[in-house]
């Protein structure tokens, strides 16, 4: 497949550390029709703080993090005011959770009864999901399909049309004006949309004759909705596309974030405002809930280590 190539290519030239990881966990090899990582434990990781708050964190698919989502938001979420419990579902497959990690096609039924066990074992009244990009689009499903009190998504990229259509592909390769003057904006855009067609693709064939699942509808028809709140690149178009299409719901709150960016977390991480701002939208929801709110602290800059189920504060 070109795309699959070209992807390949760009991905190797401009962003060697994500195909580094790419290798590592042999995401390369599944579009090649081989197996990835299948042991579950390696899908999961859990840390059960006896809190009546649990924050489930999907990665997306990397493209543009190199693994780093995995477990990048728990640094982010700390001195929430608040103590809470953290799931981190990843999709070591990237094919948009629809792939089990023993490779059959049962991904969203497998994914929905997992989190729902273990949100059920940690016990929390209250339950959040997160996630970015492809992320974002499973925090939205999941947090209908699992019963969510607050979605919080960063450019969920649902309905993937918004990426993979003839418009948006054209658009992205074609628009020679953010190549010349927003370069870096530009590579980020044409990688995503590459990627997003090249998922989307493998995805329809592991499935058969399984429907990619529609965000949207699920999170139309549900009764009652969670809240949501979507932060987007408001000059990152197949972004803005995405919002307008979910601006009519009440339920949902739209920040746009004034960068040209896919990668929105990445642009507010890199100017201190990540954390800030997942803090104030966790927190008022928190409160409006009638949960007992500390001052918040700014999140710490101790580097993590992964070990087991979780990832902890190195030592020292």
């Amino acid at each position: 497949m070109l795309k699959e190539k070209v992807f390949r290519v760009l991905t190797r030239m401009f962003l060697p550390s994500l195909a580094r990881n790419m290798e590592e966990e042999g995401t390369f090899k599944v579009f090649e029709g081989e197996n990835a990582i299948s042991n579950e434990e390696d899908y999961f990781r859990i840390e059960d703080r006896g809190a009546d708050v649990t924050i489930v964190i999907f990665s997306g698919m990397d493209v543009l993090f190199a693994g780093e989502p995995r477990f990048e938001m728990r640094k982010q979420l700390a001195g929430l005011g608040h103590n809470t419990n953290l799931v981190f579902v990843r999709d070591l497959r990237r094919m948009a959770y629809h792939v089990a990690p023993d490779g059959q096609p049962t991904g969203l039924e497998y994914y929905t009864r997992k989190v729902k066990e273990i949100c059920d074992q940690l016990g929390a009244t209250h339950h959040v999901a997160m996630g970015a990009s492809g992320g974002g689009s499973a925090a939205f499903y999941f947090g209908v399909r699992c019963g969510m009190d607050h979605v919080i998504g960063f450019a969920p990229a649902f309905p993937p049309t918004v990426w993979t259509g003839l418009g948006p592909q054209f658009h992205a390769l074609f628009n020679f004006k953010k190549l010349f003057t927003r370069p870096t904006e530009y590579i980020e855009v044409v990688l995503v949309a590459l990627s997003a067609n090249v998922i989307t693709h493998w995805c329809k064939k592991q499935l058969g004759d399984k429907e990619f699942f529609n965000v949207l509808a699920e999170y139309e028809n549900a009764s009652p909705r969670p809240r949501g709140t979507i932060f987007y690149g408001k000059y990152c178009k197949p972004d803005a596309d995405q919002a307008k299409l979910v601006e009519h719901l009440p339920e949902i709150k739209l920040v746009p974030v004034a960068t040209g960016r896919h990668n929105c977390p990445g642009h507010l991480k890199e100017r201190g405002q990540l954390a800030p701002a997942l803090h104030e939208e966790i927190r008022t929801v928190l409160r409006e809930r009638g949960f007992a709110i500390a001052p918040n602290q700014p999140p710490s800059d101790r580097p993590m280590v992964e070990t087991g189920t979780s990832s902890i504060p190195e030592h020292g």
